[in-house]
């Protein structure tokens, strides 16, 4: 072996083939003389979702795990847990996003990502998995790259102002068909928000974000009480255990909501980051600002779906048979001039952090985790 080969020596100890070479001479990528000693869960470890696109399938073979990945953005995004990071894969000439999660997030978390992108494979309203890499301070998880924005920047560009409920309704029928894909693999999302749909000009959506997600077991409840402040199902702010299908479907039920309306149906101020219950939790009843006008149809809908009891509230099969689902065109919302009518007055103030977060944004006890749900600046009213 020569000395030149002998440089090119990853931790693992395999040799780099000349391809490999030449494209790490070309990113100015230095591969370490002598490998570090390896400790328990240190490493680089490298295997791809993807097989049919990726060339290489095997262990990273050079210091950094990120070798092929060209950082274009390391601030394209923030998520709950770690950086979002835009690159392009310099052997596929393709961009991805890289999450970059510290080790010291929850490791099911990581390992709900990864069981979800395998088990998930490809559709078309759902974000794909490419390949998970891992070094000794970071978890790295490459995902396809969708440039569309999530579902609330795309709401605030359009200051909130409720949708047409054709374009409603194709945008939910995604996400039920998102949904019907994952709960067909025995997956509950459980984090179902604006936050974490993409959506394009066309409107054409795609779900992200499964670190929350809840493998259900047949015959079997849930018992880990997770989600997003505005999103969360009543049964699981009562903590008890719950059907995390019937939640991904209250949580849909509000997504839906926001986008007839432009306002979040309930009061946001439910629990604190310490994951207790600020206000006691009664019977939801859901009520339709008046200055919108929407269909009964729409609001037959919205209502079965919110329902308080999930023994109640529609399937996913009910929802995606409802007749607002099958009817055609439709009037548009129109704002009227009065804010009177039998839901109260809208308050139109943004909704501070502090009031909902006192302490972290991001809380985790018992367990169990809650994702931030506040953005950090507009909030959409609450009815």
């Amino acid at each position: 072996m020569t000395g030149e080969e002998e440089n090119n020596m990853s931790e693992c100890g395999t040799s780099a083939t000349t391809s490999e070479r030449k494209v790490a001479k070309e990113h100015q990528i230095t591969p370490k003389a002598e490998p570090a000693k390896v400790q328990p869960h240190q490493g680089n470890i490298s295997y791809s979702m993807d097989p049919d696109e990726f060339i290489d399938k095997t262990t990273s073979r050079w210091t950094s795990p990120l070798w092929r990945y060209s950082i274009e953005n390391e601030h394209f995004a923030k998520g709950a847990y770690g950086k979002v990071l835009l690159a392009e894969d310099v052997v596929a000439k393709k961009k991805v996003v890289i999450k970059k999660i510290p080790r010291t997030v929850p490791e099911r978390m990581i390992n709900n990502e990864l069981k979800a992108g395998k088990f998930l494979g490809r559709h078309p309203n759902i974000v794909r998995l490419h390949q998970y890499l891992e070094c000794n301070e970071n978890h790295y998880l490459v995902f396809e790259y969708v440039q569309a924005p999530d579902m609330f920047c795309f709401l605030e560009k359009r200051s909130f102002a409720p949708m047409p409920e054709d374009d409603a309704r194709k945008i939910i029928l995604q996400i039920f068909q998102a949904l019907e894909h994952i709960h067909a693999h025995s997956i509950s999302h459980r984090d179902v928000k604006l936050e974490n749909i993409l959506i394009s000009e066309k409107l054409d959506i795609t779900l992200i974000d499964f670190g929350l997600c809840g493998f259900v077991e047949e015959n079997r409840l849930l018992r880990e009480w997770c989600g997003s402040d505005n999103y969360l199902a009543p049964e699981i702010c009562r903590r008890v255990p719950y059907d995390g299908y019937k939640a991904d479907i209250f949580s849909s039920g509000v997504v839906l909501f926001a986008l007839l309306f432009g306002v979040f149906p309930f009061d946001n101020l439910r629990v604190n980051a310490n994951l207790t219950i600020v206000k006691p939790i009664k019977v939801l009843k859901v009520s339709f600002p008046s200055s919108v006008q929407v269909s009964d149809s729409a609001k037959d809908l919205v209502q079965r779906m919110l329902h308080d009891d999930p023994g109640q509230r529609l399937t996913l099969k009910e929802a995606m048979a409802h007749e607002w689902m099958k009817a055609g065109e439709l009037p548009s919302p129109v704002e009227s001039p009065s804010n009177s009518g039998s839901c109260e007055s809208v308050p139109q103030r943004p909704v501070t952090i502090e009031e909902v977060v006192q302490a972290n944004p991001c809380a985790i006890a018992d367990g169990a985790v809650i994702a931030q749900s506040i953005p950090p600046s507009v909030m959409i009213p609450t009815a």
